[in-house]
């Protein structure tokens, strides 16, 4: 059962064993504890940060400073693993971001457009997210919260000089393609090191600082959606083939990880091995696959009534739609197939007249 001190508070679906929400436009379709409760335990829920002033503390540091800093200072609380629970009163909902004194990254503070996995869960290594303190979600002034905290709350400036530049990269490693080709570094804030930090170039940020990107990792990650990954995964979310909360491991269909590599080619500079190395063979040293589809009627795709993409150098031909392809001679199978399908289908309706 969900935890009765959630009650009040709003949900989102996730899918069994994840972390992620699988809803699209998922912030603006909060379900009730009676609504979600429908869902679980055959599927995991998320708990909303930032919503009706709920807060969630997430440590991520080794040592768990974040949460020996509040045991200090604030009594105890709701906790579902190492997230602690907070109403903090006259809070605007805007996460807050932690770093040590090296500028690396310590955690946050969940809140808008943010979710917390929820207690019972199964996370994807198949432990519990378990419930450690079952207690009533304490209420803290968020001026108190801030004041404790200040010391990893830092005020980033922007700085431009260090902004690096479009290269001119070819290559054949999707992966080794400059995340800087992608987006643009000059609207982010330095933040030290190799990283930069702000305003998610896709869909937007309200406190303008869900964004990060590694520079000498070459990879990014999103917090209002919990995702990332590297140029792969951003030219996805850039170009619209999958959404940012989609973006992680094995992220891919198998036709957008298709298009995404033809949008490498066509932009990024990926180089594409196949059409370099190989070299006509066959039906294609004497014939045009081009020529040959449109003799016989057969330029497209029958499935998917477009037309088909012809490479003429190498014979081939594929539709962009289905992704059904094949050379000269399997071309020509499916035009006589298909005549033969015509021939007999005029018999039968002549036998019936």
């Amino acid at each position: 059962m969900i935890p009765k001190q959630l009650k009040k508070y709003a949900f989102n679906r996730v899918l069994y064993k994840t972390k992620k929400p699988f809803e699209k436009d998922w912030t603006n379709k909060p379900y009730t504890y009676e609504e979600i409760s429908e869902y679980f335990p055959s599927e995991n829920y998320g708990v909303m940060t930032g919503v009706k002033q709920l807060g969630v503390l997430d440590d991520d540091t080794d040592k768990r400073q974040l949460i020996k800093t509040y045991k200090q200072h604030f009594p105890n609380t709701f906790r579902v693993r190492d997230h602690f629970y907070i109403k903090l009163l006259n809070w605007d909902g805007n996460k807050i971001i932690f770093f040590d004194d090296k500028g690396k990254h310590m955690g946050e503070l969940q809140g808008k457009g943010q979710m917390v996995v929820g207690c019972g869960s199964v996370h994807p290594s198949g432990e519990v997210y378990d419930l450690r303190n079952n207690i009533p979600i304490i209420e803290i002034e968020f001026k108190k919260f801030k004041e404790v905290f200040s010391k990893y709350i830092k005020k980033i400036k922007p700085v431009e000089k260090r902004v690096q530049s479009l290269t001119s990269y070819s290559g054949e490693d999707i992966k080794q393609i400059p995340i800087s080709n992608v987006i643009s570094l000059g609207a982010l804030n330095d933040v030290g090191g190799s990283c930069y930090q702000g305003c998610h170039p896709q869909h937007g940020s309200e406190n303008g600082m869900n964004f990060r990107v590694d520079t000498e990792k070459n990879i990014w990650h999103c917090f209002r959606c919990r995702s990332g990954g590297s140029t792969p995964e951003l030219i996805g979310v850039m170009e619209g083939i999958i959404s940012c909360s989609q973006a992680g491991k094995n992220c891919f269909t198998k036709g957008q990880g298709q298009e995404v590599i033809r949008v490498a080619r066509e932009k990024y500079g990926l180089k594409s091995p196949l059409v370099e190395e190989m070299k006509p063979q066959g039906l294609a040293l004497s014939l045009n696959i081009k020529d040959v589809a449109e003799k016989h009627n057969i330029t497209k795709c029958p499935k998917c009534l477009v037309s088909y993409k012809f490479e003429e150098r190498m014979g081939w031909y594929h539709c962009p739609i289905c992704e059904e392809r094949g050379g000269i001679r399997k071309l020509v199978i499916k035009a006589l197939s298909i005549q033969n399908e015509i021939r007999n289908t005029k018999k039968t309706i002549q036998k019936e007249i």
